[in-house]
């Protein structure tokens, strides 16, 4: 009887965790997507309506040109106004600018450096996600 009841036990906690194992590989995942999704809905209003709207991102100058790249969805978006940012490159910076889809370009009104211990934690994660 105590073999019995052993062996029902074993089975019950197998079975289960195979039925564990066959659940989505990671709802992180789905949960990204879903952010990213909800960014680029909120960007398109935004644009549609000709509102600014804060967004944190890096400015990076790629092929001669000043990009800023989205935390949220990272998209790399041209700099209408490059002057507005200039000496930021390579900074993560918060910014409160008008999106043209059109041209997928922003038009920068303001520019708020984020903090060091920000800059360096984000560059680390960056590399470790390479």
């Amino acid at each position: 009887m105590k073999r019995l009841v052993t062996l029902l036990f074993a089975f019950v906690i197998t079975a289960s965790l195979s039925l564990m194992a066959q659940e989505p590989a990671s709802k992180d995942q789905t949960a990204g997507d879903k952010k990213v999704d909800k960014a680029e809905k909120k960007e398109s209003k935004a644009a549609e309506k000709g509102k600014a709207m804060s967004l944190t991102g890096w400015v990076k100058d790629q092929d001669g040109k000043t990009m800023f790249v989205n935390d949220k969805d990272k998209q790399a978006w041209n700099i209408a106004n490059p002057d507005a940012v200039k000496g930021h490159e390579g900074h993560h910076v918060k910014v409160k600018a008008k999106l043209n889809e059109s041209d997928h370009s922003v038009n920068v009104e303001k520019l708020t450096m984020l903090r060091k211990a920000k800059q360096a934690g984000d560059e680390q994660k960056a590399e470790e996600k390479k």
